[in-house]
């Protein structure tokens, strides 16, 4: 068995090393691997410089290429004597027409009707001129043609819309709703202390006192499956009409007792004018209770 023969080498890859030498020639072993990373550097630069399409652009070529689908059935009707039926809504469904495209589509296809229906009524030369190649007899069958395809185009738009799933609500908890909200904490005067104002997130009661001007007031929900909410300073879904407030002259007595069938009592006797609430909430409220 003949004996290997190695002769030092400075090699593809950049190293000096010993290598295998075969029928006198020295065999270079990284030449294989930095042809391959030879390659694999061109396919990355490749890539690097081909320009990158953006999504509008991408969508305005489909629509282009959708729109010369439909015009060259335009053709093939013309070619058939005027005879020839094209569904434009499924064969542009059937090659992934969506909504997005079908709006850009649209004003194309409205201009060519509205230019048909000049031609067929004569009320422009030029564009009549245009259209001279075409008996006049033809003019309505080109224009009850695009009509067709104007109204295939409305289809895919509506049907996409009814088809679209209703938009998700956001959930926001009570601790968010109420966070911002400004009431009074206290009144020592009348040792009155405000609830949570948590509680009032889905509550269909809400009792009230304006310590400046000495009024209680109720607000009741419009739903009382929803209850209220609260964004900012306002409480939202209370009913305007069953919703007023009184002012107490003796406002000791009137909160002596604060339950619902008390407060409800006190509202109802009070002899001074009844007047709306606004939904408003300030500084000056106190938050008597829920119910």
């Amino acid at each position: 068995m003949t004996k290997p023969i190695y002769d030092i080498m400075l090699c593809a890859d950049g190293s000096t090393r010993a290598v295998e030498v075969i029928n006198g020639v020295k065999v270079d072993p990284s030449l294989e691997d930095v042809k391959k990373q030879e390659a694999l550097d061109k396919k990355n630069d490749e890539k690097k410089t081909r320009p990158k399409i953006s999504i509008q652009d991408r969508i305005q070529n489909q629509v282009e290429d959708f729109i010369s689908v439909v015009e060259g059935q335009a053709d093939d009707f013309v070619d058939s004597g005027y005879k020839m039926k094209y569904d434009a809504y499924g064969d542009l469904v059937n090659r992934g027409c969506k909504s997005v495209h079908a709006r850009k589509m649209k004003p194309f296809y409205i201009d060519c009707y509205n230019e048909l229906v000049d031609v067929y009524n004569k009320d422009d030369e030029y564009v009549l001129e245009a259209w001279s190649h075409l008996k006049p007899k033809y003019h309505k069958k080109m224009m009850d043609f695009y009509g067709i395809i104007v109204d295939d185009i409305d289809r895919i738009i509506k049907n996409a819309t009814a088809q679209r799933k209703p938009r998700k609500r956001k959930t926001y908890s009570a601790e968010r709703l109420v966070k911002n909200l400004k009431y009074q904490q206290e009144f020592s005067e009348l040792k009155l202390v405000s609830i949570n104002p948590e509680k009032i997130i889905g509550a269909v009661e809400l009792w009230v006192f304006n310590t400046r001007y000495n009024r209680l007031g109720v607000y009741r929900a419009v739903n009382s499956v929803r209850g209220f909410s609260v964004k900012g300073c306002t409480i939202q879904h209370f009913d305007e009409n069953e919703s007023v407030q009184k002012t107490a002259r003796k406002p000791k007595e009137a909160l002596n007792v604060l339950n619902k069938r008390s407060l409800k009592a006190m509202l109802k006797n009070m002899k001074t004018k009844e007047q709306p609430l606004t939904g408003r909430i300030n500084a000056q409220t106190i938050l008597l209770g829920v119910f």
